[in-house]
């Protein structure tokens, strides 16, 4: 298990993912604890809606893995959208862990396409992103 704030470029408290628990050749499993010094979170817990970008964490983790082991640091990405959000509850309880796995189906030129499900107290969370990671975050620029 890794601590997953070292493969993403993320700060606190814009971290939604603790760990990584299994990390294969196209996918990622994560998870996050429920807790209330999470970002969005109030007395009811988390809503569902950050749900896209507890994925978008997720396989941002995965890249940063993927880029470790050839010795690059994390490097930013885009979300680009989404498709077939599903969100059958409003609330994640504080105290409750999910997991959350990310599966890559597409990869070209730093665009990709993830499917992506939280298993959350018997129920699945899923959605497919698009996302998109450049050689370099700077835009090029003419002097």
């Amino acid at each position: 298990m890794f601590n997953a704030i070292d493969f993403i470029p993320h700060a606190e408290p814009m971290v939604f993912v603790d760990h990584i628990v299994e990390v294969g050749e196209q996918y990622i499993i994560t998870e996050l604890c429920i807790r209330p010094e999470l970002m969005f979170c109030d007395e009811t817990g988390l809503p569902s809606w950050t749900s896209i970008e507890i994925m978008a964490q997720s396989i941002s983790a995965f890249a940063g893995y993927k880029g470790h082991l050839h010795g690059r640091a994390p490097q930013i990405g885009f979300l680009l959208g989404t498709r077939k959000l599903h969100l059958p509850v409003s609330h994640f309880a504080l105290g409750q862990r999910l997991r959350i796995r990310a599966e890559q189906n597409y990869l070209h030129d730093g665009l990709a396409q993830f499917d992506c499900e939280i298993d959350y107290a018997g129920q699945k969370i899923t959605a497919t992103l698009n996302v998109f990671e450049p050689t370099s975050a700077q835009p090029d620029v003419a002097q």
